[in-house]
């Protein structure tokens, strides 16, 4: 049981890799919007922001994927509801979390990086949730 469980948090940290490559792929295709220092200026703090909201993106799959080690207990292993919190709850928080910080703050936004953040963090809970199906199915065998 327990090489399952590590074995599907493994995948579950390599999916939340590869959607953070992913997400940094499609950010680095920003170019500098103008000529001057100012349009530099803004160019490099334009790229300081990527990065850091990216490393945040990064820091929080890798903090949703450590809840898959919630299945090692029992009662939640066998409780599909439970279990499937333990693989995807914490992504859905997290992306109601932005959603509702988007909706807030949506007056004053550029919407380029958080529109592409927001796929991103959308995507998460849906592998996380066929990954569920799966350990669900293998469990069962």
């Amino acid at each position: 049981m327990n090489k399952i469980i590590l074995k599907y948090w493994m995948i579950d940290l390599l999916i939340g890799f590869v959607l953070y490559v992913a997400y940094r792929i499609t950010i680095m295709n920003i170019s500098a919007a103008g000529e001057g220092l100012l349009a530099n200026i803004l160019y490099i703090l334009d790229i300081i922001l990527n990065i850091g909201l990216s490393l945040l993106y990064l820091a929080a799959v890798v903090i949703c994927s450590f809840a898959v080690f919630l299945n090692f207990i029992s009662k939640i292993r066998n409780s599909s509801l439970l279990s499937w919190l333990s693989f995807s709850g914490l992504p859905i928080l997290l992306l109601a979390a932005l959603i509702i910080s988007l909706w807030v703050d949506a007056y004053d936004f550029s919407g380029k990086v958080m529109t592409k953040i927001l796929i991103f963090s959308i995507l998460y809970p849906c592998i996380t949730t066929v990954l569920y199906r799966q350990f669900r199915k293998n469990i069962r065998n």
